[in-house]
């Protein structure tokens, strides 16, 4: 049975069109290809003449008869838009034809043709019409992979080039890897559309798949099979393998929207059928923004041999600029019950909820104010628990006196809390927040002072309502100084920022107050950002105490000619927190308070950015047995996509309050221009658990492309491993794109670009 699933993936591969079904643009893009060596064309491209009133002539001899005008040896006729060169030429005073015979070169805006014998008449709106017989052709106007081929009779005119008995390929000039073999071809050049009669395409030679009628996109997107994916897995408390055989078909429907369907086979599972539908629905408001768009995307499973359940998928996204400043977001995402992913997917086993939600914010930059307005849902998956959810939330931020030495920042937002369990604590929480800062007039050190009052409001269900004031204030004390310098050979900025500051904010009893969106940044690990923050938890349901004073040093060494992306030479962050009060607010539910020492851990990184080096090192050290507890490293070497290497490895916290150690490897290396290989490698050496493994080979050259992928993750629960193995065939302007393979291949290889040239 595999072989003939392997024989079908391998025969619609070829049948496939050029399609790009990934990418969706408003100009279709041309295929491109990084590894091409320079395209020859048939002649040397010759230029036209600037004389527009008539023709220039070269001949060796020339004859006047009463009806036409010989010309022998050595011809030459050049014009505005036409070259043509041959052995004789016999023009027609009565009917402007023209007869070339003997090595002829023939050259309009568009193609090249070169011949033993071509002619050349006018159509009754003077458009040119020219035929030859034996003749090589190539379309030089589309780019330097114009199409090229030979043909027994060729008739091209503006707007079609019909060819008989011909071949037809984007290979370079005499280097056809692949081409088409027809009776008869017709390129529409106004539709962009080729199609052949009796079609069959051969590849180094071997016919690989014939066709009676065969029709593709003369460039950019088209419609057409998608590469097949294949994979194996293993069904729960199975022996054997389980297979699985996805179909892809792209229609390409208009420049702006595009429909993907496909069909999957499962072994175990049956028949399930997938359809996405896409479509930009505004222009870009600025160059920078990205054009709105929505989608739609459902799977269905009729039946599942297993279960006897209908089983279901359905993914809907709007992204919509009304206007500069207002903008509409939606997502719809359900599953038809929780194992779905585990079960039929085989991906995203590692998701605990779908989200969904309708999002209209307002952005002011002009005025410094932006609202939003919310609700969200969440669908549990996998083995995920139920977790409060946004039904409502109404928020504003405003700044006053953006523009002075005292800026006042003032906030509010609501927030209607919901759960699925009923018996869980639920209602609305009101929070606003008034902030105000102040520069002093001291040159140096910034000296900035600021205040703070939050006041919240919990208006519970079936729950007494929690009023909470906390006030707050602060100094910074910043000793920033630049020096110019040099460092690893570059001229560079270097920029020491020792930073002292204080925090106080009011100890406030906060157990009666239910979590509904709060986590603790210290449990993985503790970073620069986290401590010089001053708040340890995200959300609002708890507010830190605080009487604390932060020490701080940041040495960054930045090249002078570096712009916003570039990453510092040297970056060199430390920093500790110091408490007067032994007790902090606490994230456990129902309890006030929790202990803790009279400092913080100190967190510190080092990152290096050295041309195609990069290194990121930080760490949590414990002073009191001086050792590093917690930490996360990484190197790389990236060139470019097809050629890096990233080798990573962390000890965190994990959300049970353990410690994990995880190393992860990935890259990409080329064995020659056109070859190269790609994988990774995910473990958790704390428990000698392999997650992942991505093994893979490539092969790119100018006109055709070949890419093999294995895959290798861990099941769920007491499951083995399950495999997957995909690969893809492009034929440069007829191939296809895998979206599926190409995500996930990304997914697995974080740097990498999966899309075959």
């Amino acid at each position: 049975m595999k072989k003939y699933l392997i024989f079908l993936v391998l025969i619609l591969s070829h049948f496939s069109v050029y399609a790009e079904g990934v990418e969706l643009n408003c100009i279709p893009n041309s295929p491109a290809c990084e590894n091409c060596s320079e395209y020859q064309t048939l002649f040397p491209i010759e230029e036209f003449s600037s004389n527009t009133e008539s023709l220039d002539i070269e001949a060796d001899n020339s004859e006047i008869l009463s009806d036409k005008y010989l010309l022998k040896g050595s011809v030459e006729i050049n014009s505005e838009n036409l070259y043509l060169a041959a052995d004789d030429v016999e023009v027609s005073t009565v009917d402007k034809s023209l007869l070339a015979t003997g090595d002829v070169r023939f050259q309009d805006k568009s193609y090249l043709i070169t011949s033993d014998l071509l002619s050349s008449t006018r159509d009754k709106d003077g458009n040119l019409i020219a035929t030859a017989t034996n003749a090589n052709y190539q379309d030089f106007g589309a780019g330097l992979g114009g199409a090229n081929g030979y043909t027994e009779y060729i008739s091209k005119t503006s707007t079609s080039v019909l060819l008989t008995n011909s071949t037809y390929s984007l290979c370079p000039v005499n280097e056809n890897d692949w081409l088409i073999e027809a009776d008869q071809i017709n390129l529409n050049l106004t539709k962009n559309r080729g199609v052949a009669d009796n079609a069959i395409i051969k590849f180094y030679g071997v016919p690989i798949f014939y066709m009676p009628k065969y029709s593709w996109v003369l460039s950019g997107r088209g419609s057409g099979f998608l590469t097949p994916n294949y994979s194996s897995y293993l069904e729960p408390e199975a022996d054997d393998y389980s297979s699985s055989l996805r179909i892809p078909f792209y229609f390409n429907l208009a420049p702006d929207r595009d429909l993907l369907v496909a069909l999957t086979a499962m072994s175990s599972r049956g028949l399930i059928y997938e359809g996405k539908y896409r479509q930009l629905i505004a222009p870009k408001i600025s160059p920078d923004d990205e054009d709105s768009m929505w989608s739609i995307e459902a799977k269905y499973l009729p039946e599942d041999k297993i279960t006897n359940l209908k089983r279901w998928l359905v993914n809907f996204s709007d992204e919509i600029d009304i206007n500069d400043k207002l903008h509409f977001s939606a997502k719809y995402s359900r599953v038809s019950d929780s194992e779905y992913f585990k079960e039929i997917a085989r991906t995203n086993i590692d998701i605990k909820t779908l989200k969904s939600h309708i999002k209209l914010s307002y952005d002011n930059e002009e005025n410094n104010l932006s609202a939003a307005l919310l609700t969200e849902d969440e669908q549990v998956v996998n083995a995920g628990a139920p977790v409060y959810t946004r039904a409502f939330e109404g928020s504003i931020s405003k700044i006053l006196n953006a523009s002075t030495i005292m800026p006042v920042k003032v906030s509010l937002v609501s927030t209607k809390f919901a759960h699925d369990t009923k018996s869980k604590t639920a209602g609305v929480r009101t929070h606003g927040n008034l902030g105000i800062s102040r520069q002093l007039n001291i040159e140096y050190p910034k000296i900035t002072p600021r205040a703070s009052v939050a006041i919240t409001n919990y208006s519970l269900k079936n729950n007494p309502n929690i009023n909470r004031t906390v006030l707050g204030s602060g100094l910074d004390i910043d000793f920033t100084i630049n020096l110019p310098t040099r460092i690893f050979g570059y001229e560079a900025n270097h920029r020491i920022t020792p930073l002292i500051s204080y925090n106080y904010r009011a100890k406030k009893v906060q157990g009666n107050i239910p979590i509904f969106d709060t986590t603790d940044k210290f449990a993985d690990i503790i970073t620069f950002a986290d401590l010089t923050s001053g708040e340890r938890y995200t959300g609002l349901d708890r507010i830190t105490n605080a009487n604390d004073i932060t020490l701080s040093l940041e040495s960054s060494y930045r090249a002078v000619n570096a712009i916003d992306d570039d990453k510092d030479l040297l970056n060199m962050r430390i920093a500790q927190s110091f408490y007067t009060d032994d007790e902090v607010v606490s994230a456990t539910a129902s309890t006030n308070y929790e202990t803790r020492k009279s400092y913080s851990d100190i967190a510190a990184s080092i990152d290096i950015a050295l041309g195609k080096y990069v290194i990121k090192n930080s760490a949590q050290f414990n002073p009191d047995t001086s050792k590093i507890v917690k930490k996360e490293n990484s190197l790389s070497y990236i060139s470019n996509s097809r050629k890096f290497i990233t080798l990573s490895g962390s000890k965190v916290g994990t959300s049970e309050g353990g410690i994990e150690e995880k190393e992860q490897l990935y890259g990409a290396y080329p064995l020659t221009d056109s070859i190269h290989f790609f994988g990774s490698l995910d473990k958790t050496t704390s428990t000698g658990v392999t997650n992942s493994e991505t093994t893979g080979i490539a092969y790119e050259s100018c006109c055709w492309a070949f890419r093999v992928a294995h895959f290798k993750t861990k099941g769920v629960g007491e499951i083995g491993y399950n495999y997957s193995t995909g690969f893809e065939l492009v034929l440069t302007g007829l191939g296809s794109t895998d979206a599926p393979l190409k995500r996930k291949i990304e997914a697995k290889i974080p740097g990498y670009l999966a899309k075959l040239r």
